[in-house]
């Protein structure tokens, strides 16, 4: 079969039977749709696993570290015949670093799939959005044969994300922070997939998507009526929020006691994204109460 992927086709003769992943939430779909006796490495997680695969995501083997990825002798040590990562462009296969590119794997015969994202650049685009998910999910039911599991997958998902548009639906507009730590200058998540989410959620995100660091003065500038901390592993949430209340006293949001926490892993491009959406959609408009589904 053939499938168009960043750009390019792939041609795929048969099932691919040894996979390596090197993004956790290519690892969690690929696991969701059944496919653990395929992987064989990944190179590791960044937060623990949503519940419904991590039994299944025990004893994998990791060449990598939760931001650190295999060089190319070990990569190819596990003798792939395709990798799946979330970019296409430098990370995971920057030669630079010692990491194979994508042309070194590719004539390797190693079929190189660029899931959620094919280039760094998408991240602030609208070419990531709350749908990325179920794109990738699709693409890989076809390439491994699976397509009815990741149908129900996708459908699962699909309906999770209505609850909350219904939900949400002549709710005002909420002006949102994505607040995601730094002491000065602060990281603020916008664009791509955050502002997809934010909006989905019927909210609006004050900075603009190509924002990442900005000022203690422009955060405190934007004075949003809901501030969501995405916290990751090792990161504390009452630290987080400490922080903000003894940094920005007079923002509306800290006055009035808006602020939530959303860890980042359920933001992304995964089998979570809608546990993110239901949690941001909570948090901009409390009393809706939704039911958080489970990952």
């Amino acid at each position: 079969m053939s499938i168009e992927n960043c750009g390019r086709t792939l041609t795929i003769d048969a099932e691919p039977q040894r996979v390596v992943s090197l993004w956790q939430s290519v690892t969690e779909e690929l696991l969701a749709l059944g496919l653990r006796d395929r992987i064989v490495a990944v190179q590791g997680n960044y937060a623990p696993y949503p519940e419904s695969v991590a039994e299944q995501a025990q004893g994998l083997t990791s060449i990598g570290t939760s931001m650190g990825f295999p060089s190319k002798e070990v990569l190819l040590s596990q003798a792939p015949d395709f990798v799946a990562g979330q970019v296409l462009d430098g990370f995971a296969f920057d030669a630079s670093q010692g990491y194979a590119s994508v042309e070194e794997l590719e004539q390797s015969g190693v079929t190189v799939y660029g899931a959620n994202l094919c280039t760094s650049a998408d991240a602030q685009t609208d070419a990531w959005s709350i749908d990325t998910a179920a794109k990738t999910l699709s693409d890989l039911g076809k390439i491994f044969n699976v397509s009815d599991k990741a149908d129900e997958v996708i459908d699962r998902l699909n309906a999770d994300k209505e609850a909350v548009v219904q939900a949400v639906a002549g709710e005002p507009t909420v002006k949102t922070a994505y607040f995601n730590g730094g002491t000065g200058p602060v990281i603020v998540l916008a664009g791509g997939v955050y502002d997809s989410l934010i909006t989905t959620a019927g909210g609006e995100n004050v900075f603009p998507s190509d924002a990442i660091y900005v000022s203690k003065e422009e955060f405190a500038a934007s004075d949003p009526d809901a501030i969501l901390v995405g916290t990751f592993e090792g990161q504390d949430f009452a630290s987080q929020k400490q922080f903000l209340e003894e940094n920005f006293p007079e923002m509306r949001a800290v006055k009035d006691g808006r602020i939530s926490e959303v860890p980042t892993q359920e933001t992304d491009s995964s089998i979570s994204v809608m546990v993110g959406l239901t949690k941001i959609a909570n948090a901009l408009h409390p009393d809706l109460q939704l039911t958080v589904p489970t990952s």
